[in-house]
């Protein structure tokens, strides 16, 4: 099993192929798809 990813910033995200899903209180959600299905991973933006 994969353990989550969490970038520091939108634009790494978007980078990597990921798109917002959410927002949190402290940045996103974001997802991508792959041939599993859903990837999820969180951006956080502030401390």
């Amino acid at each position: 099993m994969q353990g989550l990813i969490v970038f520091k910033s939108l634009a790494e995200a978007l980078k990597a192929g990921y798109q917002v899903c959410d927002r949190t209180t402290t940045g996103y959600l974001v997802r991508t798809r792959t041939e599993a299905g859903w990837a999820l991973a969180v951006v956080e933006c502030r401390s």
